[in-house]
């Protein structure tokens, strides 16, 4: 019989992280994806890291985490997504993509 909980997640979706204003972990990986981002685009104002304010997992052959990150652009407060995958086992971890979130 199948359950109708709607609190399950999809097998090899996405699941939410719980407190990421605390988790060390993920707020490295935003400082992670800041940094890289900085490294491709060299532009006059980099972005300045803040904070990870959401956060979701997936697993895969690693992990790939989906970060909603509170970053300085020109003193001015801007958010971005990004797209970290990690493979810790093997000393893995790749920006996959960094978009600016509109308002």
């Amino acid at each position: 019989m199948a359950s109708s909980n709607s609190s399950v997640t999809a097998l090899g979706g996405f699941h939410p992280i719980p407190d990421v204003k605390n988790n060390k972990h993920v707020q490295e990986l935003g400082k992670f994806a800041v940094a890289e981002f900085n490294k491709k685009h060299h532009e006059a104002a980099a972005l300045v890291f803040v904070e990870v304010v959401e956060a979701q997992s997936q697993v895969v052959a690693g992990t790939n985490y989906r970060l909603l990150i509170k970053a300085l652009k020109a003193g001015y407060v801007r958010h971005y997504t990004a797209l970290v995958y990690e493979k810790p086992w093997e000393d893995v971890k790749t920006l996959t993509s960094f978009e600016s979130v509109f308002p």
